[in-house]
């Protein structure tokens, strides 16, 4: 089931600290899909094949959920 209770009324440093890490989610999310999807980057890396650029891309992706799970489990 999902916590809510990450939004209950926090500190300031506890609400900063939730922003940065929910920026950081869309950030990981956006090199993902950026390093599988996005041609001139795929130019930019010609040396890595096509599976490798899709293998960092869901290495990315996942690694983005992790930190998104991770920080709805602190207090």
């Amino acid at each position: 089931m999902l916590n809510f209770d990450i939004f209950k009324q926090k500190s300031p440093k506890q609400r900063f600290l939730l922003i940065l890490g929910l920026v950081m989610f869309v950030l990981y999310l956006v090199m993902g899909l950026a390093f599988m999807f996005w041609k001139p980057l795929a130019l930019q890396f010609s040396v890595i094949p096509n599976w490798g650029r899709i293998a960092i891309g869901i290495f990315l992706i996942i690694y983005a959920f992790v930190r998104l799970i991770s920080l709805g489990g602190r207090d």
